[in-house]
């Protein structure tokens, strides 16, 4: 399914106008009998609901014109607040009619929102803003705002709930948590990325008539199991080891032994044909909980972490290898340092670049250059901390826009990006993947590590840089929301997803 900007969405109302040839008012009539639909299929009788509609001076207020018409024809107490008699050339038409029914039209001020505290609503509808807002919500519109999520209603937003920005779906300044959207032909990234998804509760997504022939390309894709390619996942029956790929872990540290080992084991569990792990003798005796099919290759290290040298002795192994994992749980140090920008410079095969190798790249220049001109597909992993240090900015801004952020990442390395997070992007540059799989129960240490073995496990398979990356993230992400069919986030381990992708890989190979 695609996601829309703003811009898009205006553009794709315009065409439907101008070229096809619907009024605009028609589709306003469409989009305000979908939100009145919803409201009737989850209330059922209105007839003793008392209902508020607040309806802002663009498009989205004479949505909700529409939405009270249909409901003054359910109930006997149907209120409709407006901002302003001065609305736009369609929203006027419904509210002519809306004034011809005798509706309760009230124009709002301070007074009155202040007396709104004192009545009870069992619904409102939410047409303040739509998906155009750029500026910060202030004065009365903060006030009206702020009185809807403190009233005890069931809240319906139309198309976004007001104040989130449809592009990024950060808030500005104040905004509406609503109950449920009801968002037209398309949801838009407002709807998608939080807050904003967390602000709509729960999203519908209606057709309003636009025919998909108005609808040009649109970079951006939700990630569903209808994008994914998974014709390497059927095997035929003359193959072996060989035919699977081998890949290289340069992963762990004293400090961090689990690291390497869950993204190893995760390689394994994805189906990569042979896995070598590279890593300090120090972390490698640290643990016994790796699975017996990783072929260990102890490096010679300092202080229990990987040198530069202690990897050069190693090096006939690297030759052999598909793919190369590089930076789970490796430390921040000098040493690590040379060795990325050795493999950099010396080889010529698919890697994925996560943790300590990222965070090379944002102190090394060098390491930049070399990665920017390395012609082997690559893949980064980072999340917005790592994202922000390599785009030399605050993670804030990283947050406040991470669509942006990935497309920069990937342009600058040519690569692609897989920004993690709770909406994790994966981009190529021109095409655009949001996940809207996973839960909160990925949010402890080692999650970011099996990621990197599953992304790891698909390029060895044969899979091109994105396609590895869209499938590793939806088996990573599909994997832990299997698991609460049984526990609960709090218990999920990042092992136990390694464990269960067995279960993933069924549900997508037989969807």
């Amino acid at each position: 399914m695609y996601v829309l900007t703003s811009e898009q969405m205006k553009q794709i109302d315009k065409k439907a106008t101008s070229e096809i040839g619907i009024p605009e008012v028609v589709l306003m009539e469409n989009a305000g009998f979908c939100v009145f639909e919803e409201i009737k299929r989850d209330f059922g009788d209105l007839k003793q609901k008392r209902i508020a509609v607040f309806c802002g001076k663009g498009n989205n207020g004479g949505d909700g014109f529409v939405v009270a018409r249909y409901l003054l024809n359910e109930s006997d107490n149907v209120q409709i607040f407006i901002f302003d008699e001065n609305v736009s050339v369609s929203s006027r038409v419904f509210l002519n009619i809306l004034k011809n029914l005798g509706a309760n039209i009230q124009v709002l001020n301070e007074d009155l929102v202040a007396r709104l505290y004192r009545e009870r609503f069992d619904i409102i509808v939410d047409g303040i803003f739509g998906i155009g807002l750029v500026r910060d919500v202030e004065g009365l519109y903060r006030k009206v705002i702020e009185y809807i999520n403190s009233s005890k209603a069931y809240v319906y937003s139309i198309d976004i709930p007001s104040g989130v920005c449809s592009d990024t779906g950060q808030v500005k300044g104040v905004a509406v948590k609503a109950n449920k959207t009801i968002t037209f032909m398309y949801p838009k990234i407002g709807n998608i990325l939080y807050p904003g998804a967390y602000l709509c509760g729960k999203l519908i997504v209606k057709d309003i008539g636009i025919p998909e022939k108005v609808v040009e390309k649109i970079s951006i894709k939700i990630l569903s199991r209808e994008e994914l390619n998974i014709e390497k996942l059927y095997r035929y029956p003359d193959t072996h080891k060989g035919d699977y790929g081998k890949v290289g872990v340069v992963a762990g540290s004293k400090f961090f032994p689990g690291a390497s080992v869950l993204c190893a084991n995760a390689c394994v569990k994805s189906g990569c044909g042979l896995c070598f792990l590279f890593s300090p003798i120090e972390s490698l005796s640290l643990h016994n909980f790796r699975n017996p099919e990783i072929i260990t290759i102890a490096i010679e290290s300092k202080d229990g972490v990987i040198t530069f040298e202690g990897f050069k002795q190693k090096e006939e192994f690297l030759k052999r290898l598909n793919i190369i994992a590089f930076g789970c749980g490796l430390t921040s140090s000098v040493e690590v340092e040379k060795i990325l920008i050795h493999i950099l410079k010396n080889f010529q095969i698919p890697i994925v670049v996560d943790a300590d190798g990222l965070n090379v790249l944002a102190n090394s220049k060098e390491a930049q250059t070399l990665l920017r001109e390395y012609k082997a597909p690559k893949i980064l992993t980072p999340h917005y901390k790592e994202a922000s240090r390599i785009l030399s900015c605050d993670v804030s801004e990283v947050a406040k826009n991470p669509l942006d952020a990935a497309v920069q990442l990937s342009e600058k390395f040519n690569c692609v990006c897989i920004l993690k997070s709770a909406r994790t992007i994966i981009t190529d540059s021109n095409n655009i993947y949001i996940n809207i799989l996973g839960n909160t129960g990925m949010a402890k240490g080692g999650s970011g590590d099996v990621l990197t073995g599953i992304v790891s496990a698909m390029l060895s398979q044969g899979y091109d840089a994105l396609d590895a990356a869209k499938l590793a993230v939806y088996l990573h992400s599909l994997s832990a929301d299997i698991l609460l069919e049984t526990k609960t986030v709090q218990t999920i381990l990042p092992s136990e997803i390694i464990e269960n992708l067995d279960i993933a890989f069924r549900r997508v190979i037989e969807s």
